[in-house]
């Protein structure tokens, strides 16, 4: 059974390690604004397994660092991570999330009602678009 709870900067790395940043030493994945951010870890069987990463500005929310382990990828649960993180924007009266996509996983986002702006750039070897999602509680 899998439970979504809101963790430390620290118990982030591990997965984002692994998934974004394989074999990479640790500084490259930290973001100097860690502790300023809020994250959030989904747990199957107590098992910490994906993790996420929002920063807050006004009303706008910087989603980064989604992870998911895996061997627990295309199950469901980094799905189940993002809807709870949108249900919590919605109450909080959010306008505006946003991320810099991997290229390769723009269409997860976009079930969710990303969008693709016209901005993309290209870091450590990976393509990326900015999506964005307008929040309907302005």
């Amino acid at each position: 059974m899998s439970h979504i709870e809101q963790i430390s900067h620290e118990l982030t790395w591990r997965i984002r390690r692994e998934v974004l940043y394989p074999g990479q030493p640790l500084d490259n994945i930290m973001l100097p604004d860690d502790e300023n951010g809020m994250h959030l870890g989904l747990f199957e069987d107590n098992k910490l397994i994906s993790v996420l990463s929002f920063f807050k500005n006004d009303y706008s929310i910087h989603l980064r660092k989604f992870a998911t382990l895996e061997p627990y990828q295309r199950k469901g649960y980094g799905t189940e991570l993002l809807n709870y993180l949108l249900e919590i924007l919605e109450v909080e009266h959010y306008e505006r999330i946003w991320c810099n996509a991997r290229k390769n996983a723009s269409g997860f986002y976009s079930k969710f009602g990303f969008e693709e702006t016209e901005n993309s750039f290209e870091k450590d070897g990976h393509d990326f678009v900015i999506m964005e999602k307008i929040l309907k509680n302005k």
